[in-house]
């Protein structure tokens, strides 16, 4: 963006400085950092950039930067951003986002932030306590008490102050937007609304920690824990006081490893299927059906005492990729201009939920654009949904009538799950490979056509010849050339099969009915097309691996194992027309998708910089390594590693590693750590090494060694 910011700093020089903001200008290496390590499962501010108005033109804005004291004394870094040609002594509805990234004041440069200034809003960035220039000591943790504190107190404040209304709203993507979400569970008085884009407020089984209640690591787990504790730019990287309440504080992977089972920790009490109160505040909802928080926009059209509209695209974690993009910020501000202005804009007349109908594309997990169409649904308790239910067979089909009853066994590989990438998140590559080792069941082509909306479930007739184990269920589309692509998928931990709270072990050899809940999906299956699901217990690396070898057994046929699908009547081509427009954007056929290339893998959850799988055959281990260079090459570099052994399930090993690197003064200054667990039969080896490096010369050390018994993981 081009054009000129003034900043005002309160805390300290008073005088209004001009500068001059180019795209990407101003913005230290680490805060571009911070802003790419946004796009992690624990996401947050900087990054979402849809087609938004063009920002190359924006008018002056003022931003001022300052301190406010908590009741605690500590100060904490605000910027607030007034809409061009205010004049003094006007005021403007507030809309507040925080995280942990703490982007500098001056990088003015998202163009939804823009299009909410220029909407006539003062937008209010919060940096979290003991990050960004906030002082205090960083929290053990996302989403923390303390930081949910602090966003309820800073509600208040704006709404206090002499430039705003009184009428405050709260939004943010991942990190920013989960921390809405669970802020306005508590109900700040002047909170008027909240607009999440990829968030959930369930961050126990839906967050980057333990999805669907197994334990994951990926990327962000080391970058969080390496770069979050960085001084804002400017600022002596070695300053002791600094150093102490930011440096030395316990690694967040190792606080959340000693957390493994649901419960108070994760703040259950402000999840809307929890908490009857916890959805009063209206909440807009935009998802992504490459994202893994897309639960939450069901959960919140369902389980919401307050208004809700939700948006899901075909897009990732970033909203914008891959294609079709809409006009987001022009449908979020008429939920802020209903709700923060007062406007009678008809914004809860509008469908109260409009999402992307996926149809059927080639696995290529580089692809720029998904076919499908738009379709708008009124209200979404009278959507015409309806369970259609194929049962597991003999013959291993998906069959509308279930025939004899048998028993079909697996016996686990530790690595089945590759190709489903990182967790039901992007694009995923073709999955004939993982499916080769897991059970697979298929319909026969299809005659006509066939809609799905909703969460597919996945009944399973089952038993094991251990105490611990997992399940998992992907749901697919099998092209008539052969190619398998992935729609959507579910795990389920065995020993919460009846609390989320309150695991038990398995009783080896018990069958047990279980329901294993895929996540949030849509699909327009063609005709000719097939209908596909596989059973396995392994999801590597997506999942850490149960503990011992697992032998399953599952039940088909009569009385046996079944799939629900939720099929939803077709919509009309006119009716999707209208849709689309609605949304500022376009239906894709699959003729187009195909032809429209590919995009960058760097702007793919599973297509990192560099990828590699390593099988080796003698010691039947299997590795993956991903790469990550976000900006400079030079500048920082994430690596992750994961091995498993297919023989000893429980030998499991995680090494991330990540660095960044900057200036200050006439020194060269670095920052790296070293996450590395590791797992027997009862524990996981944790390790955590922090460095800070003055010129190649390690200056600051602190390393972290424990280990942590195996919580029914």
């Amino acid at each position: 963006m081009a054009g000129e910011i003034a900043v005002r700093a309160s805390d300290g020089d008073q005088k209004l400085q001009k500068r001059e903001i180019k795209p990407g200008g101003l913005v230290s290496r680490i805060s571009r950092t911070m802003s790419r390590l946004s796009l992690g499962f624990a996401a947050a501010f900087a990054i979402l950039t849809t087609s938004y108005a063009s920002a190359k033109d924006a008018p002056q804005a003022s931003i001022l930067r300052q301190k406010i004291a908590m009741k605690d004394g500590t100060r904490l870094e605000i910027c607030v951003a007034t809409p061009p040609g205010a004049r003094p002594g006007q005021r403007f509805p507030v809309l507040l986002t925080e995280d942990g990234y703490a982007t500098a004041c001056d990088s003015f440069g998202h163009e939804w932030y823009e299009d909410y200034v220029k909407a006539g809003y003062v937008v209010a960035y919060l940096h979290m306590r003991g990050t960004g220039a906030s002082e205090g000591v960083m929290p053990d943790r996302e989403y923390s008490p303390i930081e949910l504190d602090d966003a309820y107190e800073v509600v208040g404040w704006l709404a206090k102050q002499p430039w705003s209304t009184g009428r405050i709203g709260m939004f943010g993507t991942s990190w920013s937007g989960i921390t809405a979400m669970l802020t306005a569970a508590r109900r700040p008085p002047a909170l008027e609304a909240i607009v999440t884009f990829m968030g959930t407020e369930n961050i126990y089984s839906e967050d980057v920690r333990f999805p669907d209640g197994v334990m994951h690591v990926d990327d962000y787990t080391v970058a969080a824990d390496a770069m979050l504790m960085q001084p804002p730019p400017g600022t002596d990287p070695f300053d002791e006081v600094m150093l102490r309440q930011r440096f030395d504080q316990q690694p967040m992977s190792l606080t959340f490893l000693r957390q493994q089972r649901d419960g108070e920790f994760w703040l259950r009490d402000l999840r809307r299927d929890v908490n009857p109160t916890a959805g009063e505040v209206p909440t807009m909802l935009i998802g992504a059906w490459h994202d893994p928080y897309r639960n939450a926009v069901l959960r919140a059209l369902e389980r919401s005492s307050g208004p809700v509209r939700a948006v899901v695209g075909p897009w990732n974690h970033s909203a914008t990729f891959p294609g079709p993009k809409a006009e987001l910020a022009r449908i979020t501000v008429e939920w802020w201009d209903h709700f923060l202005k007062g406007n009678k804009n008809g914004v809860l007349k509008k469908p109260q939920a409009t999402v992307f109908m996926r149809r059927p594309y080639q696995p290529n997990i580089t692809r720029s654009m998904i076919p499908g169409e738009w379709r708008s649904i009124e209200r979404w308790s009278e959507a015409p949904i309806k369970p259609q239910v194929l049962a597991l067979t003999e013959s291993r089909a998906l069959a509308p009538v279930a025939g004899p009853s048998a028993n079909h066994q697996l016996r686990m590989q530790a690595s089945t799950g590759v190709s489903a990438g990182l967790g039901w998140i992007d694009v995923a590559p073709d999955q004939r490979e993982g499916d080769a080792t897991a059970l697979v069941y298929e319909s026969a082509p299809l005659g006509e056509e066939l809609q799905i909306l909703g969460r597919p479930l996945a009944n399973l007739l089952t038993s094991v010849d251990v105490d611990r184990a997992n399940w998992f269920v992907k749901l697919s589309d099998v092209a008539p050339d052969g190619k398998v692509t992935l729609i959507t998928g579910g795990a389920l931990n065995g020993a919460y099969r009846n609390s989320p709270t309150d695991p038990q072990a398995l009783e080896p050899g018990k069958s047990y009915a279980l329901e294993v809940k895929l996540h949030f999906t849509s699909w327009i299956f063609q005709p000719g097309h097939r209908i596909r699901i596989s059973v396995s217990n392994a999801l590597f690396p997506a999942y850490w691996p149960s503990a011992k070898p697992v032998l399953m057994t599952l039940g088909v046929g009569e009385d046996g194992s079944t799939l629900s699908l939720p099929v939803i009547t077709p919509g009309t081509q006119a009716a999707a027309q209208m849709a689309a427009a609605s949304m500022g954007s376009r239906n894709i056929s699959i003729a187009e998708a195909e032809d429209s290339g590919t995009g960058r893998a760097e702007s793919t959850w599973n297509g990192p910089v560099r990828s590699q799988v390593i099988r080796d055959d003698i010691a039947r281990t299997t590795t993956l390594t991903r790469g990550f260079q976000w900006g400079d090459p030079n500048g920082e570099d994430v690596t992750v590693e994961f091995t498993v052994a297919d023989d000893d399930p429980a030998r499991a090993r995680f090494v991330g590693r990540a660095f960044v690197k900057s200036k200050w003064q006439d020194h060269d200054v670095e920052w790296r750590g070293t996450t590395e667990i590791s797992s027997d039969a009862e524990a996981f080896n944790y390790r955590h090494l922090r460095q800070l490096l003055r010129d190649g010369k390690v200056v600051r050390e602190r390393e972290w060694k424990e280990r942590v018994p195996r919580d029914f993981q």
